[in-house]
């Protein structure tokens, strides 16, 4: 018997975790049903984009579905899905990444293409459950719940706000494009392997995806200027594409040839703001993902973080619920059957505390990989030293990719009577179904 949630099941206790495994930006998740009220309509435009796969979003999604309808959509190359990071100039592999050794091969990290993977989960989903493009204007608090205003139609009440959205840089810009593979099929000495060219805080990310496509990243500093001129999803069109021609001009040769066989690019303006140190406002607004802590595509790891931002939610609502099996009250004497309902502070607390302490460190390690650009770059002139100096401060960050949000849940719950303040019974707020 299978031990995922049944979608009918997270329909109706746990609908937030429907957003879990995409980018949607969901504002709003009732206990009863689930209404995602804003989808950035540029997301529509997001076939060039590419995604890292780590094992700790994949252990995640084995959770929601079977786990071969991800594999048949995921590019590993030669190397088991090893990140290889190369000279920005040479070409020379300078560090890897592989996944740990004891990983099972359907865990180990991949690179896929985002549109066939958001198919595979939107598959998974019932129709109709998801709704779009409801703008909100702003929400009020109150005691019986969130009140929402819309643009387009009557405000309403929720007993739970989640928000998911980001905020862009003015500054740090990801250049992206996914197409065939067969596009650079002529140039001789192309890597079959997800490689990166490092610089001083400027990236170079060229990969297979799978299913025929090939993806390029690029991640440089822009002017204030051209920033502002910039948009998420907009193609920049040949000038655009001559621009990053340019910028890379000094490269790995092999940089250049990619770049020769594109004819334009699309700009996405990085999230970018300090990160929540508490997750959770009022017992009623719950922050996941961008919302909480914007990476501006540090470490590749954002969707994994909104993932297990999402379970870790999830299971704290299942958790908090009474009116099931799984955490039933049982009737005695002559009383009757509790109502089934949320502990939505409860759930709110278990959810902070699973996740703060993970997110802040994920938070300070930021602040130490600036430190150590710093360090390297002071060695700019001497090629050999710069080097030396990366080796040194490179380490494969296991402990954020193979983060699993699942062991961390049950960690805050067997300590859940340590770290949570006593309920004020009064105050409790619930869910009624």
């Amino acid at each position: 018997m299978s031990s995922k949630p049944a979608l009918e099941e997270i329909e109706l206790l746990e609908p937030v975790l429907l957003v879990l495994p995409l980018p949607l930006h969901c504002h709003v998740s009732p206990m009863s049903r689930l209404l995602s009220l804003r989808l950035r309509p540029e997301l529509k435009k997001q076939a060039h984009g590419s995604a890292s796969v780590f094992l700790a979003r994949l252990i995640v999604l084995d959770k929601l579905i079977d786990l071969e309808e991800v594999q048949r959509i995921l590019y590993r190359g030669d190397h088991e899905g090893t990140y290889i990071t190369r000279h920005w100039r040479t070409g020379q592999i300078i560090a890897t990444a592989p996944s740990s050794a004891h990983v099972l091969e359907k865990f180990k990290q991949a690179r896929t293409h985002r549109v066939p993977l958001h198919n595979v989960l939107i598959s998974n989903i019932p129709e109709g459950t998801i709704h779009f493009n409801h703008k909100v204007l702003d929400h009020h608090v109150t005691e019986a719940g969130v009140r929402l205003n819309f643009e387009d139609r009557p405000s309403e009440a929720f007993d739970l706000l989640v928000a998911a959205d980001g905020l862009y840089s003015a500054s740090a810009v990801a250049y992206r494009k996914v197409f065939p593979e067969s596009q650079i099929a002529d140039i001789k000495g192309l890597h079959n392997d997800s490689s990166s060219w490092r610089k001083d805080g400027e990236v170079m990310f060229l990969s297979r995806l799978g299913l025929g496509q090939y993806g390029v990243v690029a991640i440089i500093r822009e002017t204030p200027e051209v920033a502002a001129k910039l948009h998420w999803a907009k193609n920049t069109g040949v000038e655009g594409l001559q621009r990053l021609q340019e910028h890379f001009a000094t490269w790995d040769p092999i940089i250049g040839q990619v770049l020769r066989t594109m004819t334009d690019i699309d700009a996405y303006p990085l999230d970018s703001a300090p990160w929540l140190e508490q997750l959770v406002r009022h017992d009623r607004i719950a922050f996941i993902g961008d919302a909480a802590h914007p990476t501006a595509g540090a470490f590749g790891l954002g969707a994994a973080l909104g993932q297990g931002d999402s379970w870790a939610l999830y299971r704290s609502l299942q958790q908090s619920y009474t009116g099931d099996g799984r955490n039933l009250t049982l009737p005695t004497g002559g009383k009757t059957a509790p109502e089934k309902h949320y502990d939505l502070r409860r759930a709110l607390g278990l959810y902070n505390e699973t996740r703060r302490h993970f997110l802040g460190r994920v938070w300070l390690q930021q602040g130490l990989d600036g430190v150590d650009a710093a360090y390297i770059a002071q060695a700019a002139s001497d090629e050999a030293q710069w080097i030396r100096r990366f080796q040194e401060r490179h380490k494969n960050q296991l402990w954020m990719t193979e983060h699993d949000v699942e062991a961390a849940f049950v960690n805050t719950l067997a300590s859940e009577a340590h770290w949570s303040k006593e309920d004020d019974r009064e105050d409790l707020v619930t869910a009624r179904l």
